[in-house]
């Protein structure tokens, strides 16, 4: 029996539903745990079929993960859209701990891969050109935060989004240890050094000499 589908159209089906499946093994049993053969049996999919599709594991994680940082890119943009200053900086650190939050899972999960990529050159590779799009799109929000407000950030933009990136990932890994933690404010830190500015330079006082007085000559 006909699907009614394209070859082109099968194919991006069962793309898509082996990104799925995947997503779903990843997040239950961790990067890790996680098999080919799990992936193809949660998708219905022969092997054959996931290999058609992707390399491996991999592969399948790297997909799922660029998916992930196109989405946030767009979600930050659209608050870019909404904010200014202070509202924005505060704004996108805390949409990150808010899905992190919701979904601690995925994050563990993308720790789990990057210590993992680490040890592979080519997986690392990999991961680092994602990480460099993930900083270039933050980096460009920042900009524009202090193109309106006519301001210049103390730090560059791009280590902004480092430093944003790395104090947000340190207050969930914090959490994961101590629940406590969570009222950590790192929302509010990382506004705090985004908003910073460069103070507007200032030379020495300027100094007035003393006024001279003649001296007054007396008639003989």
């Amino acid at each position: 029996m006909r699907s009614g589908l394209s070859r082109e159209e099968q194919v991006e089906r069962n793309r898509r539903l082996v990104l799925e499946a995947a997503r779903r093994v990843f997040l239950a049993r961790g990067y890790a745990s996680a098999t080919v053969d799990a992936i193809a049996e949660e998708a219905g999919f022969s092997k054959g079929v996931v290999y058609s599709q992707f390399e491996g594991k991999a592969d399948m994680f790297l997909a799922l993960l660029e998916a992930r940082i196109t989405e946030r890119a767009v979600q930050n943009e659209r608050l870019a859209e909404q904010f200014d200053g202070r509202q924005l900086a505060t704004a996108v650190p805390q949409l990150a701990l808010s899905l992190w939050r919701t979904e601690p899972q995925w994050m563990q999960l993308v720790l789990e891969f990057r210590l993992h990529a680490a040890r592979v050159p080519e997986l690392n590779r990999r991961y680092a050109q994602l990480h460099e799009y993930t900083i270039d799109r933050l980096a460009s929000v920042f900009a524009r935060l202090h193109e309106r407000a006519g301001t210049t950030p103390r730090h560059p933009v791009r280590v902004l989004a480092q430093l944003s990136l790395a104090i947000s990932r340190g207050a969930f890994l914090e959490e994961l240890a101590d629940p406590a933690a969570a009222g950590l404010p790192a929302a509010e830190v990382i506004s705090e050094l985004v908003l910073q500015t460069v103070l507007p330079k200032t030379g020495p006082p300027k100094t007035v000499p003393p006024k001279t007085v003649p001296p007054k000559t007396v008639g003989r």
